[in-house]
């Protein structure tokens, strides 16, 4: 059995992307492959438990094994534990939690993905830093890292030194996001780069902005907006956001396939141009408009939310007003949950095509 720490050098760099795509690969390679997310921060509650999502996803996508959701997640951080825990110190509390979970998981495998939460050194403040549990659980580490040169390599190194510190081997590192019209050049570069540092590139992925694409669903859980209508529409993509305060004339030049659209609500002739786009794209068999925002906490008269009733599509509202929700979508880091049916085999076919399986295979067993 080989453990391997999936670890990054910050947050959203595509940990889970990447853990997702190797159980598939190392699975397709005939291994049996367990996962498991030791310390988590963004969690739901599921029978008692605190279960941090990417396990949720995880057995969702590939099952369990009979393996329980609290061994896959056994630490999951709530709001106000870092704060309690420095004035009341308890590591082998942390630590039991992960022993218990880890033996559980470790049942018949040949590989467990163990996924890390941030860089090398988050999780140090409550003595769980990526790189201590590593160590405490006897993982060789992968680190992944956002697409670029210098940077990159500069943050890997860093990353690394932490890992080296605590005694964890790095095998390798994988670079992510990379633009398709810089593709050639850094892969080459960092390729040479990790290279002259001691380190093997075990794969370079390409940006894939689908990826990048939330449903209304989770705009909605995220942000916690009200749904208005449309709920059976709700698993539409946003592929593009605009703010339509200008007239309408000037507003549908933006709309395209899948515009998600924030509008004031009481801009009724935003409102309608909106939905008569979306109703004539739906002749074409496309719906150009993936749901409709009204901001400002302006509710249109019940004639029109009839109206949207009828137009299948989501119509949501907010009492905060226009920028200050454009701001927070924009800013909004969409992960793969559950139901990303398509982006989880997008994200497992960039790693077949990208990693080198055999390489990483090759440097857990000793090579």
């Amino acid at each position: 059995m080989t453990r391997l720490y999936i670890a990054a050098t910050q947050q959203h760099d595509g940990k889970t992307t990447t853990s997702l795509g190797l159980i598939k690969l190392f699975t397709s390679m005939g291994k049996k492959v367990h996962f498991i997310k030791p310390v988590g921060q963004r969690y739901m509650e599921m029978d008692g438990h605190r279960i941090d999502e990417d396990a949720v996803l995880m057995q969702h996508v590939f099952g369990s094994d009979n393996i329980s959701l609290a061994a896959m997640s056994p630490v999951a951080v709530p709001r106000g534990f870092t704060e309690e825990y420095i004035f009341n110190r308890d590591p082998k509390h942390i630590y039991d939690e992960i022993d218990r979970a880890v033996s559980e998981v470790d049942k018949d495998v040949d590989v467990t993905i163990v996924e890390g939460t941030g860089h090398a050194g988050v999780g140090s403040v409550f003595d769980a830093s990526n790189a201590d549990v590593a160590k405490h659980i006897g993982a060789k580490a992968i680190i992944v890292s956002g697409g670029g040169i210098g940077r990159c390599i500069d943050e890997i190194c860093l990353n690394r030194a932490l890992f080296e510190q605590a005694g964890v081997p790095v095998i390798g590192a994988i670079i992510n996001k990379v633009l398709e019209a810089k593709y050639d050049k850094v892969s080459r570069a960092v390729r040479q780069g990790l290279d002259n540092k001691g380190l093997k590139c075990l794969g370079v992925i390409p940006y894939c902005q689908e990826l990048t694409f939330p449903t209304i669903s989770q705009l909605q859980d995220e942000l916690s907006l009200t749904v208005l209508s449309g709920e059976d529409y709700m698993g539409m993509r946003a592929t593009s956001v605009i703010v339509a305060a200008m007239g309408p004339v000037n507003t549908i030049g933006f709309i395209k396939k899948g515009t998600f659209v924030i509008t004031p609500g009481d801009r009724i002739d935003n409102i309608l141009m909106s939905v008569a786009a979306h109703l004539v794209s739906r002749e074409q068999e496309e719906a150009a408009v993936s749901g409709i925002l009204l901001s400002g906490g302006f509710i249109p008269h019940f004639t029109i939310l009839n109206l949207l009733k009828q137009a299948h599509v989501p119509v949501l509202s907010c009492s905060e007003d226009t920028y200050t929700i454009s701001s927070k979508i924009q800013k909004f880091v969409v992960k793969i949950g559950v139901g990303d049916d398509d982006k989880v085999a997008k994200a497992c076919s960039l790693i077949a095509d990208n990693v080198d399986g055999n390489a990483i295979l090759d440097k857990l067993s000793g090579g």
